[in-house]
């Protein structure tokens, strides 16, 4: 599906073109290793006759400015496809601003944001709910640069566009996932969290709704606050396993899978207790691959990052706003068999 400003190949599009399966795009987009030569010659054969060139011809240089309030994890993965859009895009520089969730004093990171927005031509921002968070964008946006939300939203703040996953779909499609893997027995379900993230309260109202209306027996009775850490994710829910009875499944709507998936296994659970999460990198997809995880939904960051680049570019240059955020992507749900 192709959505708003960006107009290149989805991943299903590269694979049809080339021949070969979507986790082998994934794996050459993404540079993961792992493939044989000829498959990776097609993908990107496929990918440059599909796209086209990166950038327009003769597109003027700008300043992107990047702010992430996020866990290291998730920091890394946008940092390291932000890295392969820019070589695409020879006339982006990049000023970047990252900090991790636990860290982060939101007053703090206004103030640094709002200096980052005088200095650049445009922003991509992944941040928490927070009233300075949304004066900072307010502002900047009231001085013609544009800012667009990466991941989760922040609609208070008047950014100019959202890119990112239907994050109550992907809740609700958790839940959907977390009622067939419990087989419809009664018991409680652990849900986590992090911080005041708009993306994580979106996927816990689908969840939510989900459970209640079509798996009525399954309850969500703690909510943990794990900072996007896996020590302090792994250390809570040791404590919420001791206390049992023991959980029929996980939810993780943040980061820290690799300390929960320890946890779990710590306890004996591994297998016996369903454990959902999101966002596919290194860590989860090695958990999938040993069973300490039973699924993750996941989005295409690098093609998200290329539509909020064009969505820049087009403002810029005086493009006539759209509803850029009216549709955002389906949440991939990704499994050892399909990683």
């Amino acid at each position: 599906m192709r959505r708003g400003s960006w107009q290149g190949p989805t991943i299903a599009e590269i694979a049809a073109e080339a021949g070969v399966s979507t986790a082998t795009v994934d794996r050459v987009v993404n540079g993961r290793g792992g493939v044989a030569p000829d498959k990776v010659q097609a993908v990107r054969a496929a990918l440059e006759r599909q796209q086209g060139p990166a950038v327009p011809a003769g597109a003027p240089s700008i300043r992107l400015g990047f702010a992430c309030d996020s866990g290291q994890t998730f920091t890394a993965t946008l940092v390291q496809a932000l890295e392969r859009v820019m070589v695409e895009d020879p006339g982006l520089s990049l000023e970047s601003f990252t900090q991790p969730t636990a860290e982060v004093d939101p007053a703090d990171f206004a103030e640094r944001l709002a200096a980052m927005l005088s200095r650049c031509d445009g922003l991509l921002l992944v941040a928490r709910e927070h009233f300075a968070i949304n004066r900072a964008v307010q502002a900047g946006m009231a001085d013609g640069t544009p800012v667009v939300c990466l991941t989760t939203d922040l609609p208070g703040s008047g950014r100019t566009a959202y890119v990112g996953m239907d994050q109550e779909r992907a809740g609700s499609t958790a839940a959907w996932l977390m009622g067939r893997l419990t087989g419809g027995r009664p018991g409680r379900i652990v849900l986590v969290a992090s911080a005041p993230y708009r993306c994580q309260e979106e996927r816990e109202i689908g969840f939510r709704r989900v459970l209640r209306t079509e798996f009525p027996t399954l309850s969500v009775e703690e909510s943990i606050h794990s900072s996007d850490d896996p020590d302090t994710a792994h250390a809570t829910m040791r404590r919420i396993l001791a206390a049992g009875p023991a959980p029929l499944g996980v939810y993780n709507t943040a980061g820290g899978n690799v300390g929960i998936a320890r946890a779990i296994a710590e306890a004996g659970l591994t297998g016996t207790t369903a454990f959902i999460g999101h966002e596919l990198n290194e860590n989860s997809a090695r958990l999938l691959e040993e069973g300490g995880m039973d699924a993750v939904l996941s989005h295409d960051v690098t093609a998200e990052l290329r539509q909020a680049i064009a969505i820049i570019r087009g403002r810029l240059a005086g493009e006539p706003a759209a509803e850029e955020s009216a549709a955002p992507a389906r949440p991939l749900i990704v499994t050892k068999y399909n990683r």
